[in-house]
């Protein structure tokens, strides 16, 4: 009973020794990659939702705002729910939200870049009629050259 128990406290050892190997690598690892990404009061954010991953359902939801730093990682943020509206979470968990912004057509000229004064065309719509290139309605502002290239690039 004496042997088997120094095996047991032999192992225990072991195993302990290969899972302080095994997080030493994975910190390793993480800390190279790592980025600390700061908030500011004020600033709206995404929250991870912890729990098992589904394919189609979404890991973060939001959006929330960012109420204090708290310390280094921590932040209180505002989750708008009526049992705890107000909690610390670690930056991990927060991921910050970018506004929009409104695009614009452009058209790249020799120049620069400028606004479109046409709308664009729907090729799209141009395939459900005429699957040949030929069918594809170009601009009537393009000279011939420039219609043959077009088509040459869309066949």
């Amino acid at each position: 009973m004496l042997a088997f128990r120094n095996q047991t406290a032999h192992f225990r050892a072991l195993a302990q020794e290969n899972l302080e190997a095994s997080q030493e690598d994975m910190k390793r690892w993480y800390d190279q990659n790592f980025t600390l990404i700061k908030f500011q009061p004020g600033q709206k954010v995404w929250v991870m939702v912890p729990g098992e991953a589904r394919k189609l359902q979404d890991k973060w939801t939001g959006l929330f705002e960012v109420v204090q730093h708290k310390n280094e990682f921590n932040y209180l943020v505002n989750l708008r729910t009526p049992r705890n509206p107000l909690r610390v979470l670690h930056v991990n968990r927060l991921k910050p939200h970018f506004e929009r912004t409104e695009l614009t057509k452009l058209l790249a000229t020799d120049d620069g870049v400028e606004e479109e004064s046409e709308p664009l065309l729907d090729l799209l719509s141009a395939r459900e009629k005429d699957w040949s290139v030929e069918g594809v309605n170009l601009s009537p502002s393009l000279t011939l050259e420039q219609q043959r290239d077009c088509r040459q690039v869309l066949g």
